[in-house]
Formats: structure tokens, C-alpha cells, sequence
């Protein structure tokens, strides 16, 4: 028979997976969008239906013009500065990469607090400390040296954050998992805040 500490951290799985889940399913909805702007694309050059071959083209392989036309996140897209969106369209801040650092800024008038979750729990302590531990495993085998390890640093006004800055990067796709997950983590604080 299960404990009640036991229980208790199989219910805390339990949520970590939701929230794990809830997140890769709007990374997902994100990259149906682009494929759908893909076809669109695909379409107005002549084709009436995209063969099975386009449409599992990824956003990667896009063109940086044809990013910019439907938004997906690259290093070349947000250079000046791209909008970070609630589900309901609100705009939440503006991130911005600069060689390999990314930038997030809230949008004025919208205060985010370090202690609303899942900031902490699973943006910082979950996703951006992961990819620092891999790089600091990587760097001990030579792989990658230690100026390259990922790191990161929030600055804040007491508990409201002011900005999210993430150093090294590295790399394409993780520029679109720390966007997907910075997105989907202050979606669920805005939606926290909003209901008081």
C-alpha cells in the first residue's frame, strides 16, 4: 500500500507530465501553422495539391523571407525583434537575438512575477537548466568549450521580471524550443493573472 509521501510524488509526475505535455502540444500547433502557410505558399506557385513530399517540408527549411511572411521564429526573423503571444493573440513582450543571445522583454503595462508559476519550475528549472547541464557534460569532454556552456540570468525588480536574458544558445533549434517553451510558460501567467 502506497504511503501518502509516495502518492504525493506521483502526483507531482503527474503534473510535470501534464504541463510537459501541454507544451509539446502547442509546439505542435506552432508547426501545423507554418506547414499550413507552407501549402499556402506551395499552392499560389502552381501546385493545386501539395504532394506528401511538401507538405512534410519543417519550418526549418524554409527561406528566411518565407519565415517572415508566417512568423516562425529564426535567428534572421528576430534580430530586430519579434512579438511573444498569449492563445487569445494578446501580445505578451518582445524577444530578440543578438549573435547567440536571446532577449525577452514583457510588454509595458504587463507585470510577470519569478513566482508565478511555471516560471521557475519549469522554464527555468527545467528546460534552461537542463540545457545548461548538457552543455556543462559536453564541455567536460571536450565537446564544446566551457565559454560556450549555456547560461542565463533574469533580471528583476523585487519578484517583476524586467528581462530574460539566455547566453549561448547554439543553434536553431534550440532558439525554437526556448521560444516554444517561453511562449507556452508565460501564456499559463498571463492566464494566471488574468484570473487574479
Amino acid at each position: 500500500m502506497s504511503s501518502e509521501s509516495d502518492i504525493r510524488k506521483l502526483l507531482k509526475m503527474r503534473a510535470d507530465l501534464e504541463e510537459r505535455t501541454e507544451q509539446l502540444q502547442a509546439e505542435i500547433e506552432d508547426l501545423k501553422l507554418a506547414m499550413a502557410e507552407i501549402d499556402k505558399a506551395i499552392v499560389k506557385q502552381g501546385f493545386q495539391q501539395p504532394s506528401p513530399a511538401f507538405q512534410a517540408v519543417k519550418p526549418t527549411e524554409l527561406k528566411p523571407e518565407e519565415h517572415k511572411q508566417q512568423g516562425t521564429v529564426t535567428p534572421e526573423t528576430i534580430a530586430d525583434g519579434s512579438s511573444i503571444q498569449a492563445k487569445d493573440g494578446t501580445i505578451l513582450g518582445r524577444i530578440q537575438v543578438d549573435d547567440d543571445t536571446i532577449v525577452f522583454t514583457p510588454r509595458e503595462g504587463l507585470t510577470f512575477m519569478t513566482s508565478t508559476p511555471p516560471f521557475q519550475s519549469f522554464l527555468l528549472d527545467r528546460v534552461l537548466a537542463n540545457m545548461r547541464t548538457s552543455d556543462e557534460t559536453r564541455a567536460t569532454t571536450g565537446e564544446i568549450t566551457l565559454e560556450q556552456v549555456l547560461s542565463y540570468e533574469v533580471e528583476a525588480d523585487g519578484e517583476t521580471i524586467k528581462t530574460l536574458t539566455v547566453h549561448n544558445y547554439s543553434g536553431e533549434r534550440r532558439l525554437r524550443e526556448i521560444q516554444s517553451s517561453l511562449r507556452w510558460s508565460l501564456d499559463k501567467m498571463y492566464d494566471k493573472m488574468r484570473r487574479g
